[in-house]
């Protein structure tokens, strides 16, 4: 799959990414998506202001990360890096490892938007909330009619 969206990219320097593509461009990268063999889940929370983000990241992270190990069988999380960031994803994720929430079967890794494999769960993602909050649905309803995925959708604290 990642041969695939390394393909799609309109410019090799630029990860694809869903709001930098046309309208006909994500319908073309949702049929791809479609046709790779894929299970999926999506997690989101409400929209948050900058200040509120991490928070609301951590909170995703500790619902996402245990429901990945001991539910989903995943060994292996790879995270985008956010440069200074990602000392907040270490943080909530030694916080779920000292709760016993996590065990050390479970490896965490960040890696930059070169990797294309990020690209795809970005894009499952924008075509979830451009469908739900946007009005812009062929995209999402492309890549959810070939792989049904689950929606959780966290209450804002």
């Amino acid at each position: 799959m990642g041969t695939t969206l390394t393909a799609l990219q309109a410019s090799e320097r630029l990860p694809l990414h869903f709001r930098g593509e046309s309208q006909d461009r994500r319908v073309m990268i949702a049929q791809a998506t479609a046709g790779a063999p894929a299970l999926g889940a999506i997690m989101v929370t409400t929209a948050t202001t900058d200040s509120e983000q991490e928070k609301a990241r951590a909170r995703l992270l500790c619902e996402l990360l245990p429901r990945l190990q001991h539910v989903e069988r995943v060994r292996h999380v790879v995270l985008e890096s956010r440069a200074g960031g990602d000392r907040f994803d270490r943080r909530t994720d030694e916080r779920l490892r000292k709760t016993h929430r996590l065990t050390a079967d479970l490896r965490l890794d960040h890696a930059g938007k070169q990797l294309a494999m990020l690209w795809i769960a970005d894009f499952v993602a924008s075509s979830y909330v451009a469908a739900t909050r946007h009005g812009e649905l062929k995209p999402w309803e492309i890549i959810n009619g070939a792989h049904p995925i689950e929606i959780t959708e966290l209450a804002p604290r």
